[in-house]
């Protein structure tokens, strides 16, 4: 399969796919043998397949402590729809509820000041939304957003 570039993720995009920064990509690539290797390169920059990057956080998140007793990354239960406010929120600006200061993504990560890393998280409710975060969201998209930190409590609840 000949995957365009477009299609492939550079390594900015890993890091915002793992929750880490670039500088945690760099040092993936060259000390853990799990990684995926490179597809192909852009000039110097290395591109992956989304595929196996998806298999390597699904093999991260099963992992046992290390031996040092830390616990993997938080995952959600398979009971928790994870989905259910981020898909909400996408929906109304993929409809133009925001229209005209929130047409994109992009409008909403300026408004709310937040980087695309941390509105990652967020959406995939690895971290809280703020309150002053959710007042813009409800007014700016006229959403109701009550259970914004729904499968994040349902996650943390779960851990306990």
């Amino acid at each position: 399969m000949n995957m365009s570039d477009q299609e492939l993720l550079d390594s900015a995009q890993v890091a915002a796919r793992l929750s880490v920064t670039i500088g945690t990509v760099y040092k993936l690539r060259t000390e853990d043998e799990a990684f995926p290797s490179p597809v192909r390169y852009r000039g110097r920059s290395p591109l992956y397949s989304p595929a196996a990057i998806d298999a390597f956080i699904a093999q991260r998140s099963t992992r046992e402590p290390s031996a040092r007793g830390r616990r993997p990354r938080l995952t959600l239960p398979d009971s928790v729809d994870k989905a259910q406010f981020s898909e909400r929120l996408r929906d109304r600006i993929a409809t133009g509820a925001g229209t005209p200061s929130v047409t994109t993504q992009a409008d909403l990560i300026a408004i709310l000041d937040l980087n695309s890393v941390t509105f990652g998280q967020r959406m995939r409710a690895r971290t809280r939304w703020k309150d002053t975060e959710l007042a813009v969201i409800a007014d700016r998209l006229d959403m109701d957003v009550t259970d914004a930190n729904a499968a994040l409590d349902a996650a943390r609840a779960a851990k306990q």
